[in-house]
């Protein structure tokens, strides 16, 4: 049986896009990397609940569960995301793609020049993101992510 028969197709999309913006999220906030990938469940989260990841959970969440690996081109084939949404993306996508961590401890990738280079890029992505997307679903995920997010 097709667990996802009953689903539709945009709500398919949807729940892609939600996942998508929750992955940009994480790259574009190096406070949140931190408490996530380094200090865990003894951060100071502001609402009590751990967002648990590291560095190389936010790499796969991206790259290999939203099947990105091709530069956005099937994403913009099945209408997941705008041709403009994934230009947009381009300059970060790339940055992440071609980013080689120096080594595994994550207090050392998040002080590398060539990873804070990944996150201003990441949060360029996201600003333009906050100004442009219409669906209240992802305004407001947006929004709770900002405001529990750190």
């Amino acid at each position: 049986m097709n667990l996802t028969a009953d689903i539709s197709d945009v709500e398919l999309k949807q729940r892609w896009r939600l996942y998508w913006i929750y992955c940009i999220f994480e790259f574009s906030n190096a406070k949140l990397q931190e408490m996530s990938w380094v200090q865990g469940s003894e951060a100071n989260w502001p609402n009590g609940e751990v967002w648990e990841s590291s560095f190389e959970e936010c790499i796969s969440a991206y790259f290999d569960n939203l099947a990105l690996d091709d530069a956005y081109e099937k994403a913009v084939a099945c209408g997941n995301v705008s041709k403009e949404e994934a230009e947009k993306a381009s300059a970060f996508h790339t940055l992440a793609v071609f980013y080689d961590e120096p080594d595994e401890n994550p207090e050392t990738i998040l002080k590398d020049p060539e990873w804070l280079e990944v996150v201003a890029s990441a949060k360029v992505f996201w600003d333009y993101l906050k100004r442009t997307v219409t669906s209240q679903r992802e305004i407001d995920l947006m929004n709770k992510l900002e405001k529990e997010g750190v």
